[in-house]
């Protein structure tokens, strides 16, 4: 019994030392991966006192392990921290583990990130807290740098004074710089949505339609129009390019949007300039070849005229031939119209300025236009009660509305429609005047506006650009001197016009004259009689034409005066300075050989200063008196005239 007693405390034995020597080799195991654990690893109490702690933990805060046991892990906290730990202690007593990102407090004062996992356990002693700490200090700088990295990035990309965007492989967007945000109104709302929910239908196709085109060719530059938040047009040069993401995902679309209205714009007005100066050069060249010829045409029309007038005054009133004679003169007074016409396309057209109200003019034609437009076509008149007064010339102003209503007639051919007259006034700025058609650099101010417009064909790009050209027409016949004499009567009147017009929809033409204060004069009807009663007086005629000055004497020596004639200025100058205090008046011809009228006339008055000298030219009145501003000129009269017209001019001279 002793042997078996003996060997039973021997098993027991064995049993506890391997038992012991067991438990000692897992405590060694449990020890070995603690303390060879990088994180820190602490055993605290419920209450937060280190009960226990490996070598990381020592190392990252810079304590002995006996400088650690039994002090509260809020000493290891911030003074700004210690808040936190009592809610940790909730959340581990709620759910048993937590986790965290934090600071703690080095032994030498500095900081360090950490990340804190912490889980309840139960001991034979109670319940404890197992904490895992992992130094987070450097992942915490390279995000800093990241994030300073990234703020850079977005401060550089606001500053850009362009549209940069980038997008996924579907067309949605990733980010967008601030010139983006504030062009199109965008928000972060943007972000992750498809081009096709922030842009209108048309404009998101043609984008998406580039995107595609850019991920295929890696890159492509376009310039494409989108309309921004506040509904202005705008067109970028766009630069697409596809970023690669290699075998991490998905390529990007990376874009930069250069805002180029401003430069087109100025492009466009640029060019608008070029062709408003080449047309200018044009009606100037024009011009010079219309002067000469009206000049020399108006010398033949003179001499048509005059004898005309002269056989009228010698046939009887019953003889057939008094309507023959008639009809001369109606042709002759048309051929007087085209020459006319032929110097107001070059802006030289301007003769009698007075202050008048243009709805005046247009009431008075009212009769005038509605026989001379299509049977289809109706007038509607909408004319402004209370319109400012204008200078202009009454009778270009009834060429203007008669040409306009004309064409607007002529615009709707067969068909029936609706052309309206509308007068207003308004105030033009400088940005609304660069719009109209050769605005000539006008000042902003109130402008008195006449708008012909008409429910036609309408017009192309192509037809609007040459509309003004000289002999250009889209009729089957005409002159196509129309809407060129109307240009040149509105610039002669510091005006401008402004087209509108569309194939299949009407047009519109709109013109621009500046208003002036004070009230219009009446609009006076000449009721001239053919002959007014005999006159007195000597004349001294000068003109180079044989002709001129054959009729112009039989002219004026059946009104009454002695007539002497000259051919030229040299001889008039001679004539005047020998019998200079006979002669009551000079008819001086403007274009003569030796010597010009303008010479003559000034020499003239070096003779005699208060000399009466009345120009008569085959130019107009402007281009003629405006060179004898201040000079002293008595009168001006054009070619052709009819005796009563230039009796009644002498008469008002010399009384």
């Amino acid at each position: 019994m002793k042997l078996k007693r003996e060997g039973r405390v021997d098993m027991d034995t064995n049993d506890r030392v391997l038992a012991e020597q067991a438990l000692r080799e897992s405590e060694e195991r449990y020890r070995m991966l603690v303390e060879g654990s990088m994180d820190a690893i602490y055993l605290e109490s419920l209450d937060g006192e280190i009960l226990d702690c490996n070598k990381a933990a020592c190392e990252m805060l810079g304590y002995c392990k006996d400088e650690l046991l039994g002090i509260s892990v809020t000493d290891l906290l911030p003074k700004d921290k210690r808040y936190l730990l009592q809610e940790i202690v909730d959340k581990l007593l709620s759910d048993g583990e937590s986790f965290v990102e934090g600071e703690n407090l080095r032994k030498d004062g500095t900081i360090v990130s950490i990340e804190s996992r912490a889980r309840v356990i139960d001991t034979p002693t109670g319940k404890r807290v197992v904490v895992y700490v992992r130094d987070i200090t450097r992942r915490k700088q390279s995000e800093k740098k990241l994030s300073e990295s990234e703020r850079r990035f977005r401060s550089f990309m606001d500053q850009l004074p362009g549209a940069v965007f980038l997008k996924d492989s579907e067309s949605r967007y990733i980010y967008l710089n601030r010139f983006m945000r504030e062009a199109f109104d965008a928000d972060e709302s943007w972000i992750g949505r498809p081009t096709s929910e922030c842009f209108p239908m048309e404009e998101a196709h043609s984008l998406i339609r580039h995107d595609r085109d850019a991920f295929d060719k890696n890159y492509t530059i376009d310039v494409q129009r989108v309309v921004d938040s506040s509904g202005k047009e705008r067109f970028f040069q766009i630069h697409k390019f596809r970023i690669s993401k290699g075998e991490s995902g998905n390529d990007m679309l990376g874009g930069i949007g250069l805002d180029i209205t401003d430069q087109l714009n100025a492009e466009k007005a640029r060019m608008k300039l070029e062709a408003q100066i080449q047309h200018t050069q044009k009606l100037e060249s024009l011009g010079v070849l219309a002067g000469g010829i009206a000049h020399d045409f108006n010398n033949i029309l003179m001499a048509i005229l005059g004898y005309a007038d002269l056989a009228l005054l010698d046939t009887a009133a019953g003889s057939p031939a008094v309507s023959s004679l008639h009809e001369i003169e109606k042709a002759t007074r048309n051929a007087a119209d085209l020459t006319k016409q032929m110097l107001a396309y070059s802006g030289k057209g301007t003769f009698q300025i007075i202050k008048l109200d243009l709805n005046e003019i247009i009431l008075e034609m009212t009769h005038l236009l509605n026989i001379s437009i299509s049977k289809n076509a109706v007038i509607k008149y909408n004319l402004y009660d209370g319109l400012p007064s204008i200078e202009a010339d009454p009778s270009q102003i009834r060429q203007i509305v008669m040409n306009l209503v004309t064409n607007a007639s002529d615009a709707m051919d067969k068909t029936s429609g609706v052309i309206s007259i509308t007068t207003n006034n308004m105030e033009c700025d400088s940005e609304y005047l660069s719009t109209t058609f050769m605005n000539d650099q006008l000042p902003d101010g109130k402008y008195v506006y006449l708008e012909v417009s008409d429910t036609g064909s309408g017009m192309d790009e192509e037809t609007l650009m040459k509309i003004f050209d000289p002999f250009f027409t889209t009729k089957s016949t005409g002159r196509g001197l129309g809407l060129s004499a109307v240009l040149g009567i509105i610039r002669g009147h510091r005006g401008t016009v402004k087209v509108y017009s569309e194939p299949g929809k009407g047009t519109s033409f709109k013109i621009l004259i500046p208003s002036v204060e004070g009230d219009p004069q009446p609009l006076n009807v000449s009721h001239e009689s053919e002959q007014d009663s005999v006159q007195r007086g000597t004349l001294l005629l000068v003109d180079d034409e044989a002709s001129i000055r054959d009729i112009g004497k039989t002219m004026l020596e059946k009104a009454g005066y002695t007539v002497i004639t000259s051919s030229d200025g040299r001889e008039a100058l001679d004539i005047f300075r020998k019998r200079h205090k006979e002669i009551d008046c000079v008819i001086l011809d403007l274009t003569m050989p030796h010597m010009d009228g303008e010479e003559t006339f000034r020499e003239m008055r070096r003779v005699q200063n208060d000399v009466r000298v009345v120009i008569s030219s085959g130019y107009n009145r402007q281009d003629v008196t405006r060179r004898f501003i201040g000079k002293g000129l008595a009168g001006f009269i054009q070619k052709p005239y009819r005796l009563s017209e230039l009796t009644a001019k002498l008469k008002e001279v010399i009384d």
